[in-house]
This record gives C-alpha cells, structure tokens and sequence, in this order.
C-alpha cells in the first residue's frame, strides 16, 4: 500500500488522486478533514452545516480529479476552497431571505395592482409553504430567479444544466398554480399571471 506520510508527498498524493486511488482519497480525507471541518466551523459557527461544506469539497475533489489544478500547497488550495464555500453558503442564505422577501414585496403590489385578490400576509403564507415544500433544487432555483438571475446564471451557481433549471422552475409554478387554485378557486388566475410575471420574466 502507498504512504503519504508528509506535506512533501502532496504532489505525489494528486497524481494518486487522478489515477483513481481510492487509498489516496482516504489519505487525503484523513489529512486534512479535521483541519477543513475546524475553518468551516469558526467562520460559520453551525456544525452541522461545516460538515456539509467540508464533505461537499472533499466529493468535489474526488469526482473533479482529472481536472483539478493545485498551483500552491494542497493544503492552502483545500483551504482556499473551504473558504470559497462558506463564502457560497453564506450568500445562498441571503439570496434565499432576501429574494423571497422581495419577490412577495412584488408580487403583493402586483396583485393589489391588478385585482385584490387576497390580502399580502396571506399570500406570503401560500408562497412560503409552497416553496418550502420544494425539493431543494427547485426551492434554490425559484428563490435565484425570483432574484432576478437567469436560468443561465442559475444553472452555473447550481452546477445544473439549464434545462433542468428550467423544468424546475416551470414544476415549481405548476405547483404554486395548484394551490392558488384550491384556495382561490373563483380567483386565482390573476394571482397566477402576477407569479409567470415575476418568476419568468428575462
């Protein structure tokens, strides 16, 4: 079996990586896991969410060997990465409270605009529900584009091909046109166009 017993073996432990070593892997995520888990942890002060971000770069780095390019020490690259990804989840939060309250800011004044439909809380609470019953794509995907992102943006922030971005969009606004629909049987179309407006819009 190979060792990697020191920093200096880095290089040797990459090209391990890109011939499929699973040992090398393991060297790799026994190294440096603890070391990633504690600067995700200090920057986030969420356990459970560093673990995600550290085993999120750790999956990355084994399915993206082949074209990984480490231009400083493994060590600072893995490191540099982590922060990247903290820095990613700490937006993807922002996006996600800050385009819901905007997109429902919106869409209250569209609909009072148009036809008063319902009052703003109880459209809020539709929304909120409906999209958080969302599978995760599809929740990131409707919040990004109720933000104004374009599919094409959204599918490079989400690492999803766009027509796939664009099938969750479309099934999340199938699934709020449902439930407009139940509760708003006499109603709900114009509710419908405002949400097409805000959420397809280029």
């Amino acid at each position: 079996m190979q060792q990697f017993d020191n920093p200096a073996a880095d290089a040797e432990l990459l090209e391990m990586l890109k011939e499929d070593d699973l040992n090398a892997f393991d060297v790799l995520f026994n190294r440096y896991w603890k070391s990633l888990f504690i600067a995700a942890k200090t920057r986030l002060d969420d356990e459970e969410a560093a673990k995600d971000i550290v085993q999120t770069l750790l999956i990355d780095v084994w399915q993206k060997r082949n074209q990984l390019q480490v231009n400083t020490s493994l060590e600072q690259f893995l490191h540099g990465a982590v922060k990247r990804k903290v820095l990613h989840h700490f937006r993807s939060e922002n996006i996600r409270q800050s385009a819901m309250e905007n997109a429902l800011e919106r869409m209250g004044n569209l609909i009072h605009s148009e036809d008063n439909l319902s009052s703003y809380f109880d459209l809020e609470k539709i929304v909120s529900e409906e999209v958080e019953e969302m599978p995760a794509n599809m929740k990131r995907a409707f919040l990004l584009r109720s933000d104004s992102y374009s599919v094409r943006e959204i599918a490079e922030n989400l690492n999803l091909a766009e027509q796939t971005v664009s099938n969750n969009i479309t099934e999340a606004l199938k699934r709020l046109k449902r439930r407009l629909k139940m509760e708003y049987p006499d109603r709900y179309l114009n509710c419908f166009i405002c949400l097409v407006i805000l959420f397809t819009k280029s």
